[in-house]
């Protein structure tokens, strides 16, 4: 009972974070289907985003659905956390903070056989959120205002089986429905005039649909006390069924808040189409003394010059991301104190994105560190994350976001499968 309280009560705890979930403020959100999450836990994410070639039993690394063949027959995980950051957003003469706190992750893992695991999880895919004026006067008309702004995201939830054929090889597959809307609303004012009206475009896109990725991982050793994994995913390229809801009107603003409309230009409620994802492939590798200290490097490529959305595409550029990280245990010993018990992980990342605007590529990198925190007699733990980075460039007219993201998270590891035997 205590084990199911505890793991009701992180349930709990998470739902109540995913529905007072805030929307980012990004400008860059505008293009595909958002600002991306990579879909990395707090452990991950203290790595610099490592996991490709990564595996243990007692965490859930959905990086590589393949990492699911190695959890322990006897176990059951669960993994929960929230994400908070604060991001500082550029121009050559302006600035803006803004600051967002929703659900990071919640994730299950479990045995289904001795040879086939499984996962299942809920977590943000993407998300869209941004309020911007633009202000300019024009000859004979006079003040001319537009107003842009956008809000929504899609979530991913996943299953994932993952079977090993063979000792040190597994192979996964992961099942991940996405779901969610994208908002967006664009306002053209005349306040100078009297005899232009106003004109507004609402066009929203309303997704349900899979996706799939598949991996491999090898686990080698080469020594009792050093092992290299390697691995492999590819995910394939995905047609997600969307629907359009459209409206293009004019009107005329009012003091009371309620707009007198004037005429509709365009109305389309139930439009469908699809967007397209894109194919992706990764790979990666970690060399490690298991329970001491572990060291890897990930590749993640990703064609987002294919990437249409109602047969039009987004002008997006293929995308390149390279991480590196690490993590480092003091001491395995039962008499060493708790601080040379605790993980103490760091790691960088380079991000060329699928962005290029006005002729730039939109850059991102970023450095992190964390800890994993041991919980006393269990090998649970509370798994800290700090990334400190940067994206973009006020050059040509653009953005540059500075932020600062921290995720905590609480990993479970119980053991709930274990036939009690009687003398």
């Amino acid at each position: 009972m205590k084990n199911i309280r505890r793991t009701l009560l992180l349930v709990v705890l998470i739902n109540g974070l995913w529905a007072t979930a805030q929307d980012i403020n990004s400008p860059y959100s505008n293009f595909g289907v958002g600002n991306l999450y990579p879909g990395k836990t707090s452990i991950n994410a203290a790595m610099g985003g490592i996991g490709i070639g990564w595996q243990g039993n007692s965490f859930i690394n959905i990086l590589n659905p393949a990492s699911y063949g190695f959890f322990d027959s006897t176990s059951f995980l669960l993994q929960g956390g929230i994400l908070a950051d604060v991001v500082q957003t550029h121009s050559e003469d302006l600035s803006i903070t803004s600051r967002n706190v929703q659900l990071g992750y919640m994730l299950f893992g479990f045995p289904i056989t001795r040879w086939m695991k499984a996962s299942i999880g809920l977590m943000p895919y993407s998300r869209v959120g941004y309020l911007i004026y633009n202000d300019y006067f024009q000859d004979s008309i006079g003040r001319i205002t537009n107003e842009y702004e956008a809000s929504g995201g899609l979530n991913r939830a996943h299953f994932g089986l993952a079977v090993r054929p063979l000792k040190n090889l597994s192979v996964g597959v992961n099942a991940n429905f996405l779901f969610g809307d994208l908002d967006y609303q664009q306002i053209v004012d005349f306040p100078d005039s009297a005899f232009i009206y106003s004109f507004r475009v609402i066009a929203n896109r309303f997704v349900q649909d899979f996706m799939f990725e598949i991996g491999a991982q090898y686990a080698a050793s080469l020594s009792p006390s050093l092992r290299l994994t390697t691995g492999l995913v590819y995910e394939l390229p995905a047609s997600l069924n969307t629907k359009r809801y459209l409206l293009a009107e004019t009107f005329v603003p009012a003091l009371n808040n309620i707009d007198n409309i004037y005429d509709t230009i365009a109305y389309q409620p139930d439009q469908k189409g699809t967007i397209e994802l894109p194919r992706a492939v990764g790979g990666g590798f970690t060399l490690e003394n298991p329970n001491r200290w572990t060291a890897g490097v990930d590749f993640y490529w990703q064609e987002w010059a294919a990437f249409r959305s109602f047969s039009m595409n987004d002008s997006l550029d293929n995308s390149l991301r390279i991480a590196a990280g690490g993590q480092f245990r003091p001491s395995v010993a039962a008499t060493a104190n708790y601080a040379q018990k605790i993980q103490y992980r760091l790691g960088a990342h380079y991000n060329k994105t699928s962005l290029k605007l006005r002729g730039t590529q939109i850059n991102e990198f970023g450095l992190t560190f964390g800890a994993g925190l041991p919980l006393k007699s269990t090998q649970s733990m509370i798994n800290l994350a700090v990334e400190i980075g940067q994206r973009g460039t006020t050059s040509n007219g653009l953005l540059k976001e500075n932020y600062v993201r921290l995720s905590i998270g609480l990993s479970l590891y119980e053991r709930w499968f274990i036939r009690s035997k009687f003398y």
